[in-house]
């Protein structure tokens, strides 16, 4: 993956990770998706709705409409510091937001093979499959955790 790649190959990738998260996703619990591991740090849920901003903030000023299941940049700020108060969405509806998202960001992108947008792009994908790490990496933690208990 570089800059040198044209949007849609790039757009391609973004949609194949894209689809990856949702396979991982697919059939978990919402309540384990939403719980933070012991370490305080972000929940699968947390990682997913900052990936949805991420997408927003990066890819936005191309064109898109913006979801408030996203991290909002106001909450980004606190969200290491705040517990789950019980209204946050379920990952199955910030995926559905993100779609719609998606469908418009790459609307807007497939429109514009330009080395700026290249560059946002992969940026973002760089960014999009960091998170997809980190969530492999809890949902494997708390697949051990079950098993042991």
């Amino acid at each position: 993956m570089t800059a040198d790649e044209n949007v849609a190959g790039l757009l391609h990738e973004l949609d194949a990770v894209h689809r990856h998260l949702r396979v991982l996703l697919s059939g978990k619990d919402e309540a384990l998706l939403a719980e933070r591991p012991p370490n305080g740090k972000w929940s699968v849920l947390e990682n997913v709705r900052h990936m949805l901003f991420a997408e927003q903030a990066y890819l936005g000023r191309f064109g898109q409409e913006w979801s408030s299941l996203g991290f909002t940049p106001q909450t980004m700020l606190h969200a290491k510091k705040l517990h789950t108060d019980g209204t946050a969405p379920t990952v199955a509806a910030v995926l559905t937001a993100w779609e719609t998202v998606h469908a418009h960001t790459r609307a807007a992108l497939a429109e514009q093979d330009t080395d700026e947008v290249r560059h946002r792009v992969v940026r973002h994908l760089k960014h999009q499959r960091r998170h997809i790490t980190i969530i492999e990496r809890l949902l494997r933690a708390s697949d051990r955790q079950r098993a042991r208990g």
